[in-house]
């Protein structure tokens, strides 16, 4: 197996045939979507639940507008919506703060919103790794829809099917 891509926070990827995504996460979370009828799929690594008002600059760093852009490049390469299937992965509390816990709350924010937003899309979630002290390590085999992912020494996987 190649290096394969990575998926750096704030960005979103795609990937066919024999590729190989990967990323790693803390507070971040990391969105994976998967069509094993098309054998395509993408991980979108994001810094932050909710956009701010005004302009978006960087797409990628929210939840809402990352996961919304991820599955439009999905539709734009033929998959519909409704033939994907989501796994959600970090959301760790790796900030701790001892006036308050607005970073303690950066990875329950991530996942909230992600799940909000697969929710409007209607897309379900298959698995969910999220939450904890711990980094994890995320790695999407689009071949045959596997997903090895691991925090500590815990490894784990799983096949989307």
């Amino acid at each position: 197996m190649d290096q394969g891509t990575r998926v750096s926070v704030g960005e979103w990827k795609i990937g066919r045939n024999s590729d190989f995504l990967k990323t790693t996460l803390g507070s971040c979370a990391g969105i994976v979507l998967y069509s094993m009828k098309h054998k395509i799929g993408g991980i979108a690594h994001i810094l932050l639940g909710e956009p701010p008002p005004g302009k978006i600059i960087h797409k990628g760093k929210y939840a809402r507008t990352a996961i919304y852009s991820l599955v439009s490049e999905l539709k734009s390469s033929g998959v519909p919506a409704s033939d994907l299937k989501a796994c959600l992965f970090g959301g760790a509390t790796m900030f701790y703060s001892k006036n308050g816990n607005a970073l303690q709350q950066i990875g329950n924010d991530n996942i909230r919103i992600s799940k909000e937003v697969l929710k409007e899309l209607d897309i379900p979630i298959l698995l969910e790794d999220t939450g904890g002290k711990r980094g994890r390590s995320v790695i999407l085999q689009i071949e045959d829809g596997k997903i090895r992912y691991s925090s500590a020494d815990e490894e784990h996987a799983i096949y989307i099917s």
